[in-house]
């Protein structure tokens, strides 16, 4: 073989190595690095957050350009518990020279989270506000700063933030302003400021007529200051607008009709109320106590027997049922009805899942619902 043909060789075996050195190593780390995040995302899916953080730390220091995973592991950092070490995280990609305006906004949003996640809420609300100079109408950051004000007990900025959320397109519930007025208004009554409370519970109305709670507190200052025609008043609307917590004030509405010697317009007040909830098993209650005070106690038992019983164990329905049974001497059926509650009781107590509270009809030591096995 002569000399040049020698150096063809040569250099023909160089280039095959270089070859084979690019087409294997090379494409080795790279496919490498691709298949630890895949790896990495599938323990995120399978809620093996410490194993996907190895993972991703591990790309990270091979790799100190890839924001993406940064921003992850700062993430699953929080998710951990470790929040601090997720603000160092996300606050080290948001300090790098030349980062896009995705990656900028993407860093805030984080660190608003993980500033929340550490109870550290007007932080969080600065890098909620950095992204709504970037994005005035970002509805994440109008909702957070709303949510941040309530955690805070700012409840003026509240009202505001939940103002900017509605216009922006969001969908707060509409009883919210009023509700955070009538908050404001109790930590003033709580200092002493009554008329300041007063006149913030007013204001809570004119937020929101249809909102309960001003009514209630209204109804609770006046009847603790004498004023019991105006907190019957406050009383009957509060009934009205939450026929769920309305049996709460009926005690307190019978007293105070009985104060001012009005006695007989408490079954006026049930029949009105009853009028307009119908289905309202409290406010049948409610009047069935009435008629058993006034010793009308076969009007009492006609009205408890007319309403639907509950599906559930009701203890004021049951016990005022069982004791008007007693009262108007139906001893079979007064019999009949304690038996049932007590069979009611133990099915309850033996045959409920003590996971999830499903109630099968017989004896299962495994739940059919969410399979959890109950050894006796």
């Amino acid at each position: 073989m002569d000399s040049v043909s020698l150096l063809l060789l040569i250099v023909f075996i160089i280039l095959l190595g270089v070859t084979i050195r690019y087409f294997f190593f090379s494409s080795k780390k790279k496919t490498s690095a691709h298949d630890m995040e895949i790896r990495a995302l599938n323990h995120i899916l399978a809620g093996e957050k410490e194993a996907a953080l190895r993972l991703l730390k591990e790309i990270g220091r091979k790799d100190t350009s890839n924001l993406g995973v940064f921003l992850q592991v700062g993430d699953l950092n929080r998710q951990l518990g470790n929040a601090e070490a997720a603000v160092r995280v996300h606050q080290d990609v948001l300090d790098r020279h030349s980062i896009s305006q995705e990656i900028r906004l993407m860093a805030h949003e984080r660190l608003a989270k993980d500033y929340e996640a550490l109870e550290q809420y007007e932080a969080a609300a600065q890098h909620a506000r950095e992204i709504l100079q970037e994005n005035k109408k970002n509805l994440w950051a109008l909702e957070s700063l709303h949510r941040y004000a309530v955690k805070s007990k700012k409840w003026s900025t509240a009202i505001k933030a939940f103002q900017k959320e509605t216009a922006a397109g969001g969908s707060p519930n509409p009883l919210l302003p009023s509700i955070y007025k009538t908050q404001e208004a109790l930590e003033s009554n709580a200092k002493g400021k009554k008329s300041e409370a007063l006149s913030m519970l007013k204001q809570a109305i004119k937020l929101n007529n249809k909102c309960a709670a001003p009514y209630f507190h209204l109804g609770k200052i006046n009847q603790d200051d004498g004023n019991f025609k105006h907190a019957i008043d406050y009383y009957t609307t509060f009934a009205e607008l939450d026929p769920s917590s309305s049996s709460l004030v009926f005690s307190d509405i019978e007293k105070m009709y009985f104060e001012l010697g009005q006695f007989e317009k408490v079954e006026q007040f049930y029949q009105r109320l009853q009028r307009k909830q119908p289905d309202n098993l409290e406010v049948a209650i409610g009047l069935a106590n009435y008629y058993e005070r006034k010793g009308e106690f076969r009007d009492a038992l006609a009205l408890m027997e007319e309403v639907k019983e509950p599906d559930n164990i009701h203890l004021s329905y049951t016990l005022g049922h069982l004791q008007l049974l007693e009262k108007t001497g139906h001893k079979d059926a007064h019999k009949a009805k304690v038996e049932a509650l007590i069979d009611e009781d133990r099915r309850l107590r033996i045959l409920t899942c003590g996971q999830c509270g499903f109630t099968s009809s017989d004896p299962k030591y495994i739940c059919e619902k969410c399979g959890w096995v109950q050894v006796p």
